[in-house]
């Protein structure tokens, strides 16, 4: 059975409760062989990282949870086999023997998830709170004090886990052959692109939504997706990959003749003036 943690950024609300919660159970708190106590001020075990997306007035903001990702082929521990633990649930430890004085390890993690303790002159990451789930804990403290369940723990073998990724759709974090244990929904949030923009039609002096209008995206001539506008006019098409370059909008209002509008995807989701038909 190996301890594996899913993170929901569709659920997620930057209350920051994980972050205040990892401080509350390792600040001043020393959980050796597991790890020492944890910097106050700086070091961050879990880190919550704000995503926008879009301009105004259609914006999008979420938040994603940055910890250690407990790989099942870690960098960290090919760095400094000797110097990394791995344990028979899983979770990937650092020696807190061979971690003190010993800098290299914070490079040694391609991610950004292993820290320096200034104060206690030692390497250090997040433990998944090995310490209380050795004591009958059945989650990490992050995960107990999130208000919306945004984290999850699955205690299980790897080949329902991998199960569980296929049904939830998850998606590691970073790219690579680390094999992460933890594995992220709705990613799309926060490494795709969305188009949003609206439809109004003339109303002999008046401009009116153009509700359950028919909007076609294509690429190369091939039609990708399409969508309908709400009761205001207005329509996303999410999930789309950045620097993906030119594509084209064709905006279907009945009694109306199409109109069509190029847009094109950088960094950035791209949302577009009103188009006015008629």
């Amino acid at each position: 059975m190996s301890v594996n943690m899913v993170v929901d950024i569709a659920k997620c609300v930057g209350c920051f409760n994980c972050m205040i919660a990892c401080k509350d159970e390792h600040v001043g708190n020393s959980w050796l062989p597991y790890t020492d106590e944890q910097q106050k001020h700086e070091q961050k075990w879990t880190k919550l990282v704000k995503c926008e997306r879009g301009t105004v007035p259609f914006t999008e903001i979420c938040f994603v949870n940055k910890l250690c990702q407990h790989c099942k082929n870690a960098p960290c521990e090919k760095f400094a086999p000797n110097d990394v633990i791995r344990r028979n649930d899983g979770i990937v430890m650092l020696d807190m023997d061979k971690a003190k004085g010993n800098m290299a390890l914070v490079d040694a993690c391609p991610f950004g998830m292993i820290s320096w303790n200034e104060e206690l002159d030692v390497a250090q990451k997040c433990t998944m709170c090995a310490h209380l789930l050795d004591s009958g804990w059945n989650e990490p403290r992050c995960v107990q004090a999130c208000p919306l369940r945004a984290l999850s723990i699955f205690d299980c073998d790897d080949e329902e886990f991998e199960k569980k990724v296929r049904d939830m759709e998850l998606e590691p974090l970073d790219e690579g052959d680390n094999e992460p244990r933890v594995m992220y929904r709705n990613l799309y949030r926060f490494n795709t692109c969305f188009i949003a923009g609206a439809v109004a039609y003339l109303d002999g002096d008046v401009e009116r939504a153009a509700v359950d209008a028919e909007i076609r995206l294509f690429k190369d001539g091939r039609l990708v997706t399409m969508a309908a506008t709400n009761f205001f006019g207005e329509f996303k098409i999410d999930r789309l990959q950045k620097n993906s370059g030119k594509y084209m909008l064709e905006y279907m209002v009945e009694g109306y003749e199409p109109v069509k509008r190029e847009v094109t995807i950088n960094e950035d989701s791209p949302c577009l003036d009103v188009v006015i038909v008629g």
